[in-house]
């Protein structure tokens, strides 16, 4: 067994979970830097998924997703979106049409999901995801993780922020604090620098759009203002694409999967991986092998092809509804889109490169992407959790010495073993694209090399090396046109190899084995391919050979914009002329997501400064009021009103003799009761027996910095506390929480 040492240790351990809508993401900080931890396959995204076999067999993570092409009726995804919900809101009735499996009404109002006879509240489908996420980073760390710092769409309203917590309890999780995901982004990014900066953290993920403004000064972060959409995401580019091969499908056989539940979900799954792709392809297509069964049972195979500006025209709608909440957030601060210092992205569907451009016709300015959209919440939460685990400082917790905890691998053979399991599983699967990576770490192979063609030497360009006194390239290895070797990466992965490859360790970046270098000594002539790098299961790794760590590039957070990037000079083949530079472009390209050598080292790890913990100054997305005489409402806590807070107001019997008093919460910002979210009741018990109006209780509302509400009522007169119920909406008790965890227990054992 290989062990990797990290430094985080003792019983404060504070994980960092973002509990995403498709994917989910585990960290871990140790004062001096912040890391995703990977299962053993090196797989840092877990899809929050969760299936149900037939056996008994409770699937979670990517072996559960790849079931949604074969049993979409049983298997769980995208229940971020429904998670506190009431089951009669019109988010959940939009919902049920376009999921397989079967949604049904909770005795309190909520959300279950009925699979195989049996029914689950959401907050069971994510403690399972939880759970699993949990044992990542147990596996990873070779100890059990109790704590965690869990993130949430900066738009969550008290329902959903109790679900998630119920559902880190059911997960056999402490949550210390719930943070939002904008607010987390932030914090990996700003932690550390000194300068005043206004930043504004487009989030826009698979079910969920969160525009958060913050200031930034030293080491405090404060929330100026949020806004968001808990119905925008990824998730919404997926249906129209799998509506547009509905309607090829109609054009080629004259049948329309969403008629087919099973069929409907192979086409998203395939719509998926077309998004994906055109992030970094012009045109895109596919093939879908019997999606169904025409006459005399004969197999009826979707072609399907897009471009990317197609794709751009069915989404382009749906994308500028994230710019009316931008305009929201921006009202709610009292600033405008060109006086943010800086935008940064987040979140898997700002890959897509019209949301990219969008972003930055809008505020004026280029996004920032450097730190990986999709890692980088699950980083900040994790910084945040170490400044609530009372660590000790971080002269003994240096990233040089990483000694206290180690981080586990597993055995090549286990890992071997594990891969014939994966690739056995997906043989079994239909034959049709599907879905996006779960791994940050895979490349592709390099392009077949072609001979080069003779051209003419085009002239010396000024500041440029000429193609005669340029550096004479590695042996053997051939750059692929308009790819430049990065600085960090000396040599190119043989084909095939993962760069976070647990079997291939002596094989990455900067040094190959000696056995590949053996055979690629001889210099390529014009007209010669470079020979093919060895197969895998040949190369042996050599157990003292490591690679070097890639040289630290200072990015600070406060430094002024960058001008449109200068393009790179066109790397051509060994033996080729160099090209004139093309023209600069009118607008920053989109970077490509998927080049067979990335441009920058995978960013699963994020430095900490050696200064302390940062103060993070939240607000309230939604305003919280009670309903009063003729089904108003007034407001007792008003949106954006920084958290931790309370308010407090003086209620008083209606009745002589009255011995409880009842009051209707909700969320929202309209003067009618009705028009607002409602939460619940809470229920004052036990009063003391005086005539109508004699009792007067001060109740208080309180949102601590979770943004969880607390509710206290005191007798005015007496001092004395009074007893309280709170019955939200689809809520659970301790009682509930503790039959839902042994239930969970009993399941995965």
């Amino acid at each position: 067994m290989v062990l990797h040492h990290f430094g985080v240790a003792g019983p404060d351990v504070v994980l960092g979970i973002d509990l995403g809508t498709t994917n989910s993401v585990v960290a871990v900080a140790d004062g001096g830097q912040s890391r995703v931890l990977a299962d053993a396959l090196g797989n840092r995204l877990v899809p929050s998924v969760v299936s149900f076999k037939s056996d008994g067999t409770i699937l979670v993570g990517e072996e559960a997703r790849e079931r949604r092409l074969l049993d979409a009726r049983n298997t769980i995804y995208s229940i971020k979106r429904l998670i506190g919900r009431p089951f009669r809101s019109q988010e959940v009735k939009q919902a049920q049409r376009r999921f397989a499996f079967e949604l049904a009404e909770s005795a309190n109002g909520g959300v279950l999901v009925k699979v195989r006879n049996d029914t689950y509240t959401l907050t069971e489908i994510s403690a399972f995801v939880l759970r699993e996420i949990s044992n990542v980073a147990s596996r990873a760390m070779g100890r059990r993780c109790e704590r965690a710092v869990v993130t949430v769409p900066a738009n969550f309203n008290e329902l959903q922020r109790s679900a998630t917590k119920a559902a880190g309890r059911v997960a056999g999780l402490e949550i210390a604090r719930i943070i939002n995901e904008p607010t987390a982004a932030a914090l990996a990014y700003g932690y550390g620098k000194s300068r005043p900066e206004r930043v504004a953290v487009f989030d826009l993920g698979g079910g969920t759009f969160d525009l958060t403004l913050l200031e930034l000064e030293n080491d405090v972060f404060e929330v100026l203002s949020t806004a968001g959409d808990s119905f925008l995401g990824g998730d919404d580019l997926d249906v129209l694409v799998a509506d547009l091969m509905c309607e090829e499908s109609l054009r080629q056989h004259r049948w329309d999967p969403r008629s087919d539940p099973q069929a409907y979900e192979r086409l998203r799954a395939a719509a998926e991986w077309a998004k994906c792709q055109l992030s970094s392809e012009s045109v895109v297509e596919l093939d879908i092998e019997e999606l169904t069964y025409g006459a005399g049972g004969t197999a009826l195979d979707l072609h399907f092809k897009l471009s990317r500006a197609e794709f751009e025209n069915a989404i382009r709608a749906t994308i500028a509804r994230a710019f009316d909440v931008c305009q929201l957030a921006l009202q709610e601060a009292g600033m405008k889109p060109n006086e943010v210092d800086n935008v940064v992205l987040v979140g898997g569907s700002t890959r897509v490169p019209l949301v990219k451009q969008m972003v930055e016709h809008y505020f004026e300015k280029h996004a920032r992407s450097e730190i990986d959209p999709d890692l980088v919440v699950a980083q900040g939460a994790a910084i945040h959790g170490y400044a609530l685990s009372g660590t000790p400082s971080r002269q003994q917790a240096k990233p040089g010495a990483l000694g206290r905890v180690a981080l586990k691998k597993m055995s090549a053979k286990d890992v071997q073993r594990l891969r014939d399991q994966r690739k056995q599983r997906q043989q079994e699967l239909p034959k049709q694209p599907a879905f996006a990576p779960t791994s940050q770490v895979e490349h592709a192979p390099l392009p077949e090399p072609k001979p080069p063609v003779p051209t003419k030497p085009p002239p010396p360009i000024p500041g440029l090396p000429s193609p005669s006194n340029r550096p004479p390239p590695m042996p053997g290895i051939v750059q692929p046109d308009g790819i430049e070797m990065p600085e960090w990466q000396s040599t190119p992965p043989p084909a095939g190899l993962d760069l976070d490859d647990p079997l291939a360790e002596s094989t990455r970046v900067g040094k190959a084995p000696q056995a590949l270098l053996d055979q690629s000594r001889p210099s390529p002539s014009p007209g010669l391919r470079a020979p093919s790098p060895p197969k895998q299961e040949k190369l042996v790794p050599s157990p003292g050979l490591r690679a070097p760590a890639p040289p630290k590039q200072e990015k600070t957070f406060d430094e002024q914009l960058p001008l449109p990037p200068v393009p790179q000079r066109k790397m051509t083949k060994i033996g080729q002329p160099a090209a004139a530079p093309p023209p600069p472009p009118a607008a920053p390209p989109p970077i490509p997501q998927s080049l067979p050598i990335p441009s920058s080292p995978p960013s699963a790890i994020v430095d900490m400064p050696e200064r302390p913990p940062p103060l993070l100054m939240d607000v309230t997305p939604h305003s919280l009021g009670v309903e009063t005489a003729g089904g108003f409402c007034q407001h007792l806590i008003r949106r954006n009103a920084p958290i931790p807070t309370e308010q407090s107001r003086i209620f008083t019997t209606a009745s002589d003799g009255q011995q409880s008093v009842m009051l209707k919460i909700c969320q929202g910002e309209s003067k009618s009761y009705e028009e607002n979210q409602p939460l619940g009741v809470i229920e004052l018990l036990g009063l003391r027996s005086a005539p109508r109006g004699a009792v007067k209780i001060a109740v208080t509302f309180i949102i601590d910095a979770s943004g969880v509400l607390d509710v206290s009522a005191v007798d005015v007169a007496t001092g004395t506390q009074q007893s309280i119920r709170i019955n939200l909406l689809g809520g659970a008790d301790d009682a509930a929480i503790a039959r839902m965890q042994a239930r969970q227990q009993q399941l995965m054992q």
